[in-house]
Parts: C-alpha cells; structure tokens; sequence
C-alpha cells in the first residue's frame, strides 16, 4: 500500500466519513478513494480509517457531553462563522456592483445565512436555560421533551 502524506490521509477520511454516512459499502468506498486518489487502500486500512473516526469522534462528542461551556463554545463558533461569511457576502456584493449574477447569487446565500443565524438564535436560550443532564445512574443522557425541536 502507498504511503500518504498527512494532507492526503485527511482527504481520504473525509472521503470514508461521508461515503459511510450515506451507507455506501465498503467496496464502493475502496473505488472512490482509488478513483480520486489515483492511489489503492486496503481493506484493512479502511477498517483502521473507520475506527479512527470512531474514536475521535466519541472523544468530541465526551468533552462536550462533559463540559456545558465546551458545548456552549463549539455553538458559538458557529455562530461567529456565519456571521463572518454574511460578511464576506455582503463584500462580495459590494466589490461587484456591475455583476447581477454574482450579487444575486450572494444575496440568496446570505438569505440561507440569515435563515440558519436565526434558528441558532431561536435554539440558543433552550441549551442555555435548559443543558442536557446526565443520568447519574448511568453515562447516557436524558434530555427533557420540552429540548426537542421538530
């Protein structure tokens, strides 16, 4: 099997990450990745892949479980990444006013920003005012009704 720089194992990760959430098998997967590669995996480093984005996501989704203000900090990123590319977009329409194309495609973007924003802000006092609790007979977590949105 090929050796791949850190740049290319990332992309190959990314690649297992999204083809397992849509349950393609791990044939196909093997073919995508050779296909975009250029570069044959095995099986087995398929599998290693799989368990490595296991691991490292249980490892997220813990500290987060575990800490309220870690949860409260990822969602505020968020938050301020949307309000940075509402940013760019209005730059955008700024620096192209002779271009309909370009402002009207970044004005439909900054709409969908502006939709997402705002469900970010309507969710926000409930994970505020309301955290998820823990069990304290067990590790799983119990989150009240009222915290589910529909």
């Amino acid at each position: 099997m090929p050796k791949f720089r850190a740049s290319e194992r990332e992309l190959i990760k990314t690649l297992v990450a999204s083809l397992s959430l849509k349950r393609i098998p791990d044939l196909e997967i093997l073919g995508e990745i050779e296909k975009q590669m250029h570069k044959p995996i095995s099986q087995r480093y398929l599998t290693e892949i799989k368990q490595q984005i296991k691991r490292e996501n249980f490892h997220w989704y813990q500290t987060l479980r575990e800490s309220q203000y870690h949860f409260l900090h990822e969602y505020k990123e968020r938050i301020n990444e949307i309000v940075d590319l509402q940013r760019r977009h209005y730059k955008i329409i700024e620096d192209n006013p002779s271009s309909p194309t370009i402002q009207q495609t970044s004005l439909a973007e900054l709409h969908r920003l502006n939709i997402t924003l705002s469900n970010y802000f309507d969710v926000a006092p409930m994970i505020v005012s309301n955290p998820v609790k823990h069990n304290q007979n067990d590790s799983s977590i119990s989150i009240p009704q009222e915290n589910i949105i529909v």
